[in-house]
């Protein structure tokens, strides 16, 4: 394995491709590759670099279900079209006022209907197992019941993972798409991927090649829209 160090100076062309790549990675939709492979020891490699990622007090709390078998993956698939229900209507009827809305139904859509097909699915999922996160944690078997800063701490811990993740697959020349619409339906989810009592599912990867070469920064607010300096 190599040597994981590296000196406190980034070197101009190491720097210039990160920053590239932090800026085009997205979660791909419309453009995953149902139909080429992909090699679990990409997966592998990028979720070790995952597991590098900041949480709280270094509980590392995470676990990751990497699902190629495509009986589970049709299984997600149905669960994840079911419970995608209300947020495509919802979608159908913000496409008809905006072209934001139509590009976002139209990803979604597509997502929903290829699924299935996609090669790899990545189910992120947490667990608590220390005495000393005991009280603040023990309502979190159910999240919906939490309060907000429970729930910073709890989601705040596996979501930096699986954006480096996401960034780590993207270095690989993979693209992924990141969801959490199927957790409406977490028990059935829960039974398809044999998961023990007293773990709460974060999200749902859909991990292939992409089709096409390139990629580019998503349309975004610009920063002076959104900078506050000290105050409001």
């Amino acid at each position: 394995m190599p040597d994981p160090t590296t000196p406190s100076r980034v070197p101009d062309a190491d720097r210039d491709a990160v920053l590239r790549i932090l800026r085009t990675t997205r979660s791909v939709r419309r453009r995953l590759d149902v139909h080429r492979p992909v090699d679990l020891g990409l997966v592998h490699t990028a979720l070790e670099v995952a597991l590098q990622a900041p949480n709280g007090s270094n509980d590392q709390p995470w676990h990751w279900i990497v699902v190629p078998d495509p009986g589970r993956r049709a299984a997600l698939a149905r669960c994840y079209r079911e419970a995608a229900r209300p947020y495509l209507a919802a979608m159908t009827r913000r496409a008809e006022e905006d072209s934001v809305g139509r590009g976002v139904l139209a990803a979604s859509l597509r997502l929903a209907e290829v699924l299935d097909q996609i090669p790899v699915l990545i189910i992120p999922r947490l667990e608590v197992g220390h005495d000393h996160y005991a009280d603040l944690f023990d309502q979190l078997r159910y999240p919906p019941s939490a309060e907000h800063a429970a729930h910073s701490v709890y989601y705040g811990s596996i979501w930096p993972a699986i954006w480096s993740l996401m960034l780590a697959l993207r270095a690989q020349s993979l693209a992924s798409a990141v969801t959490t619409l199927h957790l409406t339906r977490m028990a059935e989810a829960q039974d398809i991927l044999g998961l023990p009592a007293g773990v709460t599912q974060a999200a749902l990867l859909a991990v292939a090649h992409p089709t096409g070469d390139t990629f580019r920064a998503a349309p975004r607010r610009g920063l002076d829209t959104v900078l506050h300096h000290d105050t409001w």
